[in-house]
């Protein structure tokens, strides 16, 4: 009887599974070996806890050998033409402080790997925001130092409204843009440049590429950013996929590689109910998946052959490499998937000079003494770079409340000097701040549904509401337990969170995306009031605001309690 384990916890050694299907006995027979990846213990990726799976009877894994030189036979009757590599990133959100460091690595393995079929493949949300300068960076570094063979379209190669900062910022890079499950208006920039599918061939091989956009792009997109982008629902893009699958069969085509940016449990149902994938990049969801475990990310297809499915993380924290072994007829018959950290604490010199001459001097704010870092997942956790964003809008639009949804801060800058590029980096979104009314009610009931979703939630979606001018305590269930309004005289003022009243009002900042009614995330914070719309977002009040401080040459940013989780 077989067990994998596949690592995914909060905390803790990260182990590396490799997975066999020992073609010398039969194409169902599975071992395993271990050995370590370079996720260290001190890393807390944003994922489940451990779990361990047995093979179940039906499984094509079902036939466990342990003989080791049975692995061994097998692996040197592999022909060279059924290896593949894979170095995969995704969810980089345009990190530029962190980017250099999966390049480097990609870099690297394309040089050490150039006598196998290898590939380097993104899944997706390469940028954040519509600064096309910066997102142009970005994708330069894809093509000429990672040498990216394919990507595919996250919700944020959008930012910017139909893609016109998608294009503005690729017409002159040749990585292929893949979305099989979406449909772009005719002559569209995103029509243009988006592919259906891709055929590669490596070492006299040839690979069917095809790629997916994310089926809930309506509600983690601005409503400017899906005009004329249409993404199918799940039952069409099982359709679509499939369809492009038998296509690539009809040409002899029986390796197929999906780049998706749906999500980890979405790629698992795609997995499940498609015929012919055998291999799943992903993105969207942010998990971090080390390992090759049977039952988890390694599924068995409609057909009954096993896909795996691999994903990094977000932010250039962690990139991915994916060895495996293919018989004749394109089946997977060895997966070794790895994990490694990429994490700098100071800022890389050649990033820097790379982003002056392409982005040009950025005037500085002032110079980080200490700060706290970004937290694994930013969604559940408070930290001090967010407060004092939220500080920042209060104060420049002179209102009782200012709210931030945790997701919407993509970065804390590195301590050392900071730009306002560095600003901009954390808060790429350019959402538009409005200024407008807020029932007590309203902003407890916003705050209450928040916290309870984000917090039974898997992947932390979609995250508590930070905000100055007032303070609150949930328990790590998602409970709300208190609620206090913070004067400007810093006075604090209880509330009751059962009965919470709807003729007190605030004068409150927050941002068109928060405000969103229909397919929004916090639909509470719909304007019942006159609301005044200001043509730039936070990052701007982030600069006014640090640039004013009197310790802005040495500031020290830090969690100061606003938000506290109690442990249950």
């Amino acid at each position: 009887m077989a067990i994998f384990f596949i690592q995914r916890f909060y905390s803790g050694m990260l182990n590396i599974n490799q997975l066999k299907l020992n073609k010398n006995y039969s194409k169902n027979q599975v071992g395993f070996t271990s050995n370590q990846s370079d996720v260290k213990a001190n890393s807390q990726p944003q994922i489940q806890q451990q779990t361990t799976s047995k093979t179940s009877s039906d499984s094509p894994f079902k036939d466990f050998c342990p003989s080791l030189d049975g692995f061994k036979s097998n692996m040197l009757n592999i022909n060279p033409q059924n290896k593949l590599k894979i170095y995969y990133y995704n969810d980089v959100h345009g990190h530029t402080d962190q980017i250099m460091g999966i390049a480097k690595a990609a870099k690297e393995f394309k040089k050490e790997n150039s006598d196998v079929a290898n590939f380097v493949f993104s899944a997706g949300d390469n940028v954040s925001g519509g600064d096309g300068k910066k997102n142009e960076f970005v994708f330069d570094l894809m093509q000429n130092e990672m040498q990216t063979d394919a990507s595919a379209v996250g919700n944020h190669e959008t930012d910017g409204g139909n893609g016109e900062c998608f294009e503005e910022t690729i017409e002159d890079i040749r990585i292929p843009f893949i979305a099989t499950n979406a449909t772009f208006e005719k002559d569209s920039p995103m029509d243009e440049f988006v592919q259906k599918s891709k055929i590669i061939e490596k070492n006299g091989v040839k690979y069917g590429i095809l790629g997916t956009m994310p089926m809930d792009i309506k509600t983690c997109t601005k409503a400017d950013s899906q005009k004329g982008i249409e993404v199918m629902d799940f039952d069409n893009t099982v359709k679509a996929l499939q369809n492009q699958i038998d296509e690539f069969k009809k040409q002899g085509i029986n390796r197929i590689i999906l780049l998706s940016h749906a999500g980890y449990d979405q790629d698992k149902n795609l997995a499940k109910n498609l015929d012919g994938i055998d291999i799943i990049v992903g993105g969207h969801t942010h998990s971090v998946v080390n390992g090759a475990t049977e039952g988890e990310n390694v599924v068995q297809s409609k057909s009954n052959e096993p896909v795996v499915i691999v994903q990094a993380g977000e932010n250039a924290k962690y990139y991915g490499t994916l060895d495996v072994d293919f018989d004749d007829d394109g089946k997977l018959v060895q997966i070794n998937n790895k994990l490694h950290q990429s994490v700098s604490l100071t800022k890389s010199p050649v990033v820097e000079y790379l982003k002056k001459l392409k982005l040009g001097e950025s005037p500085k704010v002032g110079v980080l003494d200490e700060v706290d870092p970004m937290p694994e997942n930013r969604r559940i956790e408070p930290h001090g770079w967010i407060e004092v964003m939220a500080d920042s809008m209060k104060n420049e639009l002179g209102t009782d409340i200012a709210i931030i949804n945790s997701a919407n801060i993509r970065k804390v800058p590195q301590i050392g000097t900071i730009t306002e590029n560095d600003i901009t980096e954390s808060a790429p979104m350019k959402n538009k701040l409005i200024k407008t009314k807020l029932t007590q009610k309203q902003l407890v009931e916003a705050v209450k549904n928040a916290a309870k979703k984000t917090m039974t939630d898997p992947d932390g979606v979609p995250g508590l509401l930070i905000g100055s001018g007032f303070t609150y305590t949930i328990t790590d269930k998602g409970d709300l337990v208190d609620f206090n309004i913070i004067d400007k005289n810093n006075n604090k003022t209880p509330v009751d969170i059962n009965n919470p009243s709807q003729d007190i009002t605030y004068s409150a900042a927050y941002d068109e995306f928060t405000a969103k009614k229909e397919g929004g995330e916090t639909p509470e914070l719909a304007p019942e009031f006159p609301v005044e719309t200001f043509d730039y977002d936070k990052d701007r009040t982030m600069m006014s605001y640090l640039s004013k401080m009197p310790d802005k040459e040495k500031l020290s940013i830090k969690h100061d309690g606003r938000v506290e989780i109690q442990k249950t």
